[in-house]
């Protein structure tokens, strides 16, 4: 998955296409379909269109098909990795479906603070169509109203007519589980930094959600970089990070970025479009270990008429003492944030299974899904001993081992290089060998979409990296229709994950 879905989640409302395709899937009187309080929604898409050829699939909120929407898109296929942004648009862009001859792919479309009447509306996604195109969006609609409703339909502009979801498709709207929120946070007045002084003790992995306005005031730099400091620690080489993402409207660029700071990500700053705030999703697995280095990984993306990113990075704090402080600042130029700017702290779900690898290492990690789930993730935080810095994590469903079972597309990023290429077995990550710096242990998160249906081809999304070393995503499929009961983790090259590597799978609550 992407850690946009790593949030706590309950699922509220579902939308199938039935026996005929349907131009549009809308869902309608937000307010009142989700419980009272919600502040963020989550879409997942399981979808197939009828046109032959691979598309995206378009936005359109509260019914506003006027030239209000923007999108940044940053996609790898075939062999390269592209970004491109487009203004003024009808409709903005969602995530990639394939044709329904190839199957159901889709993924995950996060809409923050939805319902309030002071920030643009922005989305993140990350989907993609099966194996064939993997990839994140940002899309922004030029309005301060809340969302009403959210329509998606296929992209229109196809040749031959109109474009339709395939039957079989399956759209799932779910609510941010505000009973999970641990605390809101807004900038010190004094130190005009955000602080998370407590952090709870009754969860595994903390999930930031932040939305957030720079005071840095110049035409030139519509954005500005979002500091951390965890505990304390002020020395920008102990946080080592990679990041991959695009950026620029004038010169659309990739960024496969190595360094050595304390930035987290990015956020709008006071010269962009009014009422644009950045959206970022941070999440710190395991953040009360003392096993190792404490990883961390973002998702996100802006609205601005410079930059206009979308990006994830991945990387950790050189020391393996639990976390208990957070802060949080401008990085270059800003000197606060702006009114509107809030982070929230989330705590994940309570495991549906869970394994702490043993003292002496083990070969693989197996993890039973319980019956009757729904929205099924995985986070991982591991370290194999694999020769070498880097090694790579398998996954198989139900014990199924065989390469020819999976399809799956990768790309990643390392030292200011990037790739994307379509995978020869079932590769889902990328986590440190044993070679790599004592401490340095890979994370990230995981979705198989539509786990538990057996009509389909299970559609498999993942961001997961060696904190502070390459950092991959991954779209594909499991090619099987049989429900998934079970999660085997194994080293690809290695021989054994590392004592206390972690693994973990959540389930998404219900309201339907």
């Amino acid at each position: 998955m992407t850690i946009l879905s790593a949030l706590p989640l309950v699922r509220i409302a579902e939308i199938r296409v039935e026996s005929a395709p349907e131009l549009a899937v809308t869902f309608t009187s937000l307010a009142s379909l989700v419980p009272a309080g919600t502040r963020h929604l989550v879409v997942e898409v399981n979808a197939a269109q009828t046109y032959t050829e691979r598309r995206f699939c378009e936005v359109i909120l509260n019914g506003d098909t006027a030239s209000h929407y923007n999108r940044r898109e940053f996609t790898a296929a075939g062999s390269a990795v592209t970004t491109v942004s487009t203004t003024n648009i009808n409709a903005a862009q969602g995530v990639d479906v394939p044709p329904a001859s190839a199957g159901y792919g889709g993924g995950y479309l996060l809409f923050p603070f939805a319902f309030r009447t002071d920030n643009l509306k922005l989305w993140q996604t990350m989907g993609s169509s099966l194996e064939t195109r993997l990839q994140r969006h940002s899309g922004a609609w030029e309005s301060t109203a809340a969302i009403s409703s959210i329509t998606l339909r296929p992209w229109q502009n196809v040749p031959g007519g109109v474009n339709q979801w395939a039957a079989g498709s399956i759209v799932t709207l779910y609510a941010v589980d505000e009973a999970r929120l641990a605390a809101d946070r807004l900038p010190d007045e004094r130190s005009k930094k955000f602080t998370f002084g407590t952090l709870p003790s009754d969860a595994n992995h903390l999930l930031l959600l932040m939305h957030l306005r720079s005071s840095q005031n110049l035409v030139t730099r519509q954005g500005d970089r979002v500091y951390q400091q965890l505990n304390n620690d002020t020395v920008s080489a102990n946080y080592p990070i990679q990041r991959l993402g695009g950026e620029g409207i004038a010169d659309n660029k990739i960024i496969d970025e190595f360094f050595t700071e304390k930035r987290v990500g990015w956020s709008t700053a006071a010269a962009a479009p009014a009422d644009s705030f950045g959206n970022l999703v941070v999440m710190y697995p395991e953040y009360r270990s003392t096993v190792f280095h404490k990883p961390w990984m973002s998702q996100h993306a802006e609205f601005e008429e410079v930059f206009y990113p979308v990006s994830q990075e991945n990387g950790r704090r050189r020391n393996t003492d639990a976390l208990n402080h957070l802060h949080y600042f401008p990085g270059i130029g800003g000197e606060y944030y702006l009114p509107g700017s809030i982070i929230s702290a989330y705590k994940s779900e309570v495991p549906a299974a869970r394994h702490v690898v043993s003292a002496s290492g083990e070969a693989s990690v197996t993890l039973q899904v319980p019956a009757g789930a729904v929205g099924l993730r995985a986070v991982a935080v591991a370290r194999t001993n694999g020769a070498g810095k880097e090694d790579r994590l398998l996954m198989e469903l139900n014990g199924d081992a065989s390469a020819a079972s999976y399809a799956v597309r990768r790309a990643s990023a390392s030292e200011h290089t990037h790739e994307t290429a379509l995978q020869s077995d079932n590769e889902i990550g990328v986590i440190p060998g044993g070679e790599a710096e004592a401490g340095q242990y890979g994370c990230g998160a995981l979705a198989i979409v539509r786990h538990a249906d057996t009509d389909r081809h299970k559609h498999i999304l993942s961001l997961i990296g060696a904190s502070g070393g390459r950092l991959a995503l991954y779209g594909g499929r499991w090619k099987n229709n049989a429900a998934v009961t079970s999660v085997t983790f194994k080293p690809k090259n290695g021989t054994l994950f590392a004592a206390g590597s972690v693994f973990e799978l959540l389930v998404a609550g219900d309201a339907l």
